[in-house]
């Protein structure tokens, strides 16, 4: 009977990056490959390690020719640095635990990828969520009424739209593909706080702009990874709490 524990060898991961990598929409073979790569690194508490393609292989009961696919993806996905061997030098392989760097789907990347649909060139922030549902930015939260979507019922109206400039948004990703604006903000700031809220402003930024979509207003993008990373939200009597105690703090 297998009978695992730590006193015989354990693997030191930092959480942060496991939960990253079980967010990660690659193949099984991939998965496998990524894990064994973590066990022969950190699991001997350093950063890179040699493996030639034969240890892989058998450790995991894979042909040599899948294991060297699986590597060049990983690889191109940023997610593993690779060296090749040179003349007896065996190949060397780490984890770039940025994860931010990874080029490659997360699962809620995946989700949210089914849910959205670009409309037409004409509507760049017109997106489709499930039922037909248009977005534009007269109309963020889109409308919709037995199952028939709402449009602008003149020429002129749409003229209108076309030379209209965009609104800057209030709190955007590096890439300018996604933004929060600012009442919105302010709410998720209430509920997580600030440094939370910038990093999925950031990530979510950067998931369009690999997609090569304008996303536009997120906040609804936003929540639905904070719930699906499982982020709990701040105390909400926090402050009453701080205000009732400063009280009796010395000056």
């Amino acid at each position: 009977m297998a009978n695992p524990q730590i006193e015989n060898g354990y693997t030191r991961i930092a959480n942060e990056l496991l939960e990253a990598i079980c967010r990660l929409n690659i193949s099984g073979n991939e998965m496998r490959i990524l894990l064994y790569i973590i066990r022969r690194t950190y699991g001997f508490n350093r950063r890179y390690a040699e493996i030639p393609l034969s240890d892989i292989s058998e450790a995991l009961g894979m042909k040599k020719g899948n294991v060297s696919r699986g590597i060049k993806k990983l690889r191109e996905a940023n997610i593993v640095d690779h060296r090749p061997n040179k003349g007896t030098t065996p190949q060397t392989v780490s984890i770039n635990k940025n994860y931010d760097e990874w080029a490659v789907e997360t699962c809620a990347d995946l989700l949210l990828s089914n849910l959205i649909t670009v409309i037409n060139s004409d509507n760049p922030k017109g997106y489709q969520f499930g039922n037909p549902t248009v977005i534009n930015s007269d109309n963020p939260k889109g409308c919709q009424n037995d199952n028939h979507t709402y449009k602008e019922n003149t020429k002129d109206s749409i003229k209108e739209k076309g030379e209209r400039k965009a609104t800057p948004p209030c709190h955007a990703g590096g890439n300018n593909r996604a933004f929060v604006n600012d009442d919105n903000y302010k709410c998720l700031v209430s509920e997580y706080g600030s440094e939370i809220i910038d990093k999925y402003i950031d990530r979510v930024d950067k998931w369009a702009f690999r997609k090569g979509k304008d996303l536009g207003e997120c906040t609804d993008v936003i929540e639905r990874w904070l719930e699906q990373d499982g982020v709990k939200k701040k105390d909400p009597m926090l402050k009453e709490y701080e205000k009732v105690i400063n009280k009796f703090l010395p000056l």
